[in-house]
């Protein structure tokens, strides 16, 4: 049987090239497709069904770090919404309303299936709201009140639609997660490994009432879930963002990818050019390195009194280096025999400014896959992971009542995990109160840290509306006037360099909080169609 993921990869192709078919191994001309000769089997429906998964997030979900506090990136279009430079014509990236019309093309003919399994058919449909929710989700986040498709339209005259708000939208989304699931299994085994289970319903629920601020829904529902004793923290946090960590008991779920098929972009994206054979498209800022606690839990870290300017990197919360490579770091697995220090001072491929090179003097570990150099991954995309749960109920339920002993024991979890102190002794060593604003602060502050390089602190800001406070001002490189001690400086190396100005962001108006609809979608109206308000 083809592994979902290996049907995945096929399918993005195909999506790309606009070589789908029926079946995607009969050659079939596209023309002789139609409604009414497709649906005859089952599985032409899990075929279809499987298709929607290729609108859920991929590897490029990585590039919204680039818009975020988080990254630096050098592709045009995020760059120029990490400095808020966007405007309607490059909007685009998340209006897509194909998702909705397959899905409900998938409702309208599904009972048309010849003797189709009963818990088969319910399995898909629910698999199919999954998608169809999240795809809603990100729109109505993004963009706000958005025009609402729950049908399958079929006269092109009737698709010119006008906005529904937001609010509604979000009411359907959560419906359809219910819906999902009550009919998805708690797992699958073998080829179905990666398809929706019951688990990422909850978890995208969870997410969804988060953010619109529905605390009392997202905390029950993260309840519910951990209740569930299905998932678990994976042990060894860099490793869970390789292959060793695709389907374990974190990976609530995750888009897959393989070598014979499709490979993931995230080496040339993320990864260093030295090595990883990388291309150092998006990188970490050097506030995101400043903002890792010291190991022992002082905040800020230069507070610890084992801290060293020359090595200001040591003596650091362990997913520091879990997640970046800082310079004078020693990467375990060089794709050069030869070289294995990370070092954008002198060497050529990640020298700052180079061609390749770093932009700030730091590049992404997390999420480059270290067992292939061939400029390809084969580690999944981990979209919905427990640890994000963990947090997503602590943020909840402390919105809700403050602190509280499950609030703690949640966040200490994933402290535990990350060989971190306690929440409370962090608290005590940093003088701090425990009350619930010292307490929201600290999960903020968590959430960046836990959740670094896997673009969802951009949305954070976005729902936090912090964008003025975090996405103004200049963008600086590593600051090392002491000079780095474990980088030689023979040969006439250097070790030191001084904080220099890469990137300057203007995130100085309430508009950034929403993007411009796709000035392209408004010409297409028929004036039913208008732009955000704060766009006009």
């Amino acid at each position: 049987m083809i592994k979902l993921t290996q049907l995945l990869g096929a399918m993005a192709l195909c999506i790309m090239t606009g070589a789908c078919n029926k079946n995607m191994l009969d050659h079939v001309p596209l023309n002789q497709i139609t409604d009414e000769t497709y649906w005859q089997s089952s599985e032409d429906a899990v075929m279809f069904a499987t298709r929607m998964y290729t609108f859920m997030p991929q590897d490029n979900f990585v590039y919204y770090e680039g818009m975020s506090d988080n990254g630096i990136s050098n592709d045009p279009t995020t760059k120029r919404f990490g400095n808020s430079t966007q405007d309607p014509t490059i909007s685009g990236k998340e209006w897509n309303y194909s998702p909705m019309r397959q899905a409900f093309s998938f409702f309208e003919h599904v009972d048309q299936v010849p003797g189709m399994e009963v818990n088969l058919k319910k399995r898909l449909i629910a698999e199919v709201k999954f998608v169809l929710a999240y795809r809603y989700f990100m729109m109505t986040t993004l963009y706000g009140d958005i025009p609402f498709v729950n049908s399958l339209i079929k006269d092109p005259n009737e698709a010119d639609l006008p906005k529904t708000a937001k609010s509604e939208i979000i009411k359907n989304v959560i419906q359809w997660l219910d819906e999902a699931a009550a009919d998805l299994p708690q797992s699958y085994t073998g080829a179905d490994l990666g398809r929706a289970t019951k688990g990422a319903a909850m978890a995208l629920k969870v997410r969804v009432c988060l953010y619109n601020e529905q605390f009392s829904q997202a905390a029950a529902t993260a309840r519910e879930l951990m209740a569930m004793k299905t998932y678990s923290l994976y042990p060894n946090y860099y490793n869970f963002f390789q292959k060793d960590g695709d389907y374990s008991a974190e990976d609530i779920w995750s888009f897959g990818y393989t070598l014979s098929v499709k490979q993931n972009s995230l080496r040339d994206i993320l990864g260093s050019q030295a090595l990883m054979n990388g291309r150092n498209i998006l990188g970490p800022t050097a506030e995101l390195v400043d903002d890792y606690e010291s190991k022992n839990g002082y905040y800020p870290f230069t507070k610890d009194p084992g801290y060293k300017s020359t090595d200001p990197f040591g003596n650091r919360d362990p997913r520091l280096r879990g997640t970046i490579l800082c310079p004078g770091d020693i990467f375990p697995y060089p794709f050069f025999s030869n070289i294995n220090q990370y070092d954008p001072f002198n060497n050529a491929g990640d020298r700052i400014g180079g061609d390749l090179g770093s932009r700030t003097g730091f590049s992404w570990a997390k999420n480059v896959d270290r067992y292939d150099y061939v400029r390809s991954g084969t580690n999944n995309w981990k979209a919905f992971r427990y640890a994000e749960v963990l947090l997503n109920y602590a943020e909840a339920q402390n919105e809700l009542s403050g602190p509280s002993n499950e609030v703690l024991a949640s966040l200490n979890q994933i402290r535990t995990r990350a060989n971190m102190p306690s929440v409370e002794q962090t608290f005590a060593l940093n003088g701090w109160a425990m009350n619930q604003s010292g307490l929201r602060t600290f999960i903020r502050h968590e959430r960046r840290i836990e959740l670094a390089g896997e673009g969802l602190r951009y949305f954070d800001i976005l729902r936090w509306k912090i964008g003025e406070q975090v996405l103004q001002g200049p963008i600086y490189t590593v600051h090392a006037p002491d000079g780095i001690a474990s980088i030689s400086t023979e040969n006439g190396h250097k070790n030191k360099y001084l904080k220099t100005v890469v990137d300057t962001r203007y995130f100085n108006n309430p508009k950034f909080y929403v993007w411009p609809i796709p000035q392209s979608a408004i010409d297409a109206s028929k004036g039913v169609l208008v732009q955000n308000p704060l766009w006009k």
